[in-house]
């Protein structure tokens, strides 16, 4: 069931977003918002702000198991008759003459949730998303997409972020930009530039589009999500500008989503992988390094097994493929991976990734 989006809901979040988006790093972030939304009421009447209740609780679970057709799952229909529960409070607001119920649900009643019903979890700490999108037009030809002269395109943008909870960021397309991401390199979806113009903001993912309109009523457009040393390229296509951007965005969320969401078919089996992190210093890096590996959602715990110099080594409880959990480690900008240095035997047998022989290896920025 595809995302129902309304523009005016959206542009209503953009505003949100914005603020939030202006005092958080272009890098991975926790996501802010996750558990609250505003639903468009007809009266403050407790009918409709029940019907509003269960129409935002739906919107809370595709944000927080990143699967937009969460709410077609049998499974989760009796929760939505019963939304009340998980709500922590409300309140009303009035926009452009339209009344607003806002919802705050209780992440962990919500988290629970997802758990006892074997749903994805996707965690609230996720990759920042830069978008760098080309456009070609029947009567002005080809030319990049710049915030300023798309403001209501770009608002919709964010808002549709903002619902999948997915921490975009966009260009300011200066003379830097320009000189880095020049349009040609953009059409043709150039992952080398997108690495060269993406230097200054620092994203974990880089997300580039190229929106074409074959017809009056016709846009076609090809995206490309280039994150941790892999792309996906895929299409869209729609009646308008606007319909292929959304699209393209949305897409972009399912496949970050089915990358790092913890699913109940992970879980199950628990192993132990040995973490060895370098250049921790202090007490407040200690705190900081240890803080950040007990809180990921990937990790049931994290235990110090030793501190050597300025070397910390732990071990890490956790059902989540090995793959997966570097991926997740990669997120954090003070982890810098370091040189796989595990040692080889005269046998030529080489210890297991994350053994204690052979222990995941990381530096403390």
């Amino acid at each position: 069931m595809p995302l129902t989006m309304n523009p005016r809901g959206l542009l209503c979040f953009a505003l949100l977003l914005a603020a939030l988006l202006a005092v958080l790093p272009a890098s991975a972030r926790v996501m802010p918002g996750l558990y609250e939304v505003n639903e468009a009421v007809p009266s403050r009447g407790t009918t409709d702000r029940a019907a509003a209740t269960s129409r935002g609780l739906e919107r809370v679970f595709v944000r927080v198991t990143g699967n937009q057709a969460v709410g077609s799952d049998p499974k989760l229909t009796p929760v939505l008759e019963q939304a009340q529960k998980y709500v922590q409070g409300y309140r009303y607001d009035t926009v452009d003459n339209q009344l607003y119920v806002h919802l705050t649900f209780d992440p962990q009643a919500v988290n629970d949730l997802v758990h006892q019903l074997q749903l994805p979890l996707w965690p609230n700490n996720r990759p920042g998303t830069l978008v760098w999108m080309a456009v070609d037009t029947l009567q002005g030809g080809r030319d990049t997409l710049r915030q300023e002269d798309y403001p209501e395109l770009f608002g919709l943008l964010e808002g549709l972020a903002m619902e999948r909870g997915l921490p975009l960021d966009f260009p300011v397309m200066d003379l830097n930009d320009q000189r880095n991401m020049p349009l040609g390199a953009l059409w043709a979806q150039d992952e080398g530039a997108a690495e060269r113009a993406g230097v200054r903001y620092r994203p974990d993912a880089t997300l580039m589009g190229r929106l074409l309109q074959s017809s009056g009523q016709r846009w076609q457009a090809n995206w490309l999500l280039v994150h941790g040393g892999r792309s996906y390229a895929f299409d869209a296509s729609g009646t308008s500008l606007e319909e292929v951007a959304l699209r393209g965005v949305n897409e972009a969320a399912n496949r970050l989503a089915e990358r790092y969401a913890v699913r109940t078919d992970d879980t199950g089996v628990t192993s132990a992988v040995l973490v060895e992190i370098s250049g921790v210093r202090s007490f407040a890096d200690y705190s900081a390094a240890t803080r950040y590996l007990q809180g990921l959602a990937q990790v049931s715990s994290a235990d110090v097994l030793a501190v050597n110099g300025d070397r910390l080594t732990l071990a890490l409880t956790t059902s989540t493929q090995l793959e997966s959990l570097r991926d997740v480690l990669a997120l954090n900008r003070n982890l810098q991976l370091a040189k796989d240095d595990g040692l080889v035997d005269l046998t030529g047998y080489r210890a297991p990734l994350g053994s204690a022989q052979n222990p995941l290896r990381y530096s403390w920025q």
